[in-house]
């Protein structure tokens, strides 16, 4: 596994390499190589699990790990590894260190901690899971506990966190 820590308004170190928030183009492909993908103007790292969009000049101005729980990357912020800990959890940390306002407009799913250009989102929640539950009784069809398990897990943990530039989320 990858030795990564997220560092909000300032980039990543990656194996002992920064990544700093304002890295050209050039830079990122000199230090993790040719991109898996290339989409607009965002680049794409370990099937995708890794993306970093630039801005108009070419900079960084966004970093988001994709892979979730299960995933191959495994970033650590604040000491704690992202989408291992509990959602909750990282919630709680992100709110102590962001110390302001939070854009909380999409109900549990997602977060943007704007003080320290920090976003998490997950798919599901566990309300949404246990009302899927519910439905799926309700239809005849109920799920079965391996099914309800992964559901929950996904729903307890974030799928996305990514780092923007100063005022990113704002």
């Amino acid at each position: 596994m990858e030795n990564i820590e997220i560092i909000p308004l300032v980039g990543i170190n990656f194996n002992d390499k920064i990544i700093a928030l304002s890295s050209s183009r050039e830079n990122v492909e000199s230090l993790l190589g040719a991109p898996y993908g290339i989409r607009e103007k965002s680049l794409y790292y370990f099937n995708n699990d890794l993306r970093f969009d630039f801005d108009e000049n070419g900079k960084v101005e966004f970093i988001e790990f994709l892979s979730g729980i299960d995933g191959k990357i495994q970033p650590k912020i604040y000491g704690v590894y992202a989408f291992q800990v509990e959602a909750d959890d990282l919630y709680n940390i992100l709110n102590k260190k962001n110390s302001g306002d939070i854009d909380d407009s999409e109900n549990g799913y997602s977060y943007g901690f704007l003080n320290v250009s920090v976003g998490v989102f997950r798919n599901a929640i566990p309300t949404g899971v246990v009302g899927m539950i519910e439905e799926a009784v309700e239809d005849g069809e109920p799920m079965n506990t391996n099914d309800i398990e992964y559901e929950m897990r996904k729903a307890n943990h974030w799928a996305t966190i990514g780092i923007g530039i100063e005022n990113y989320y704002r």
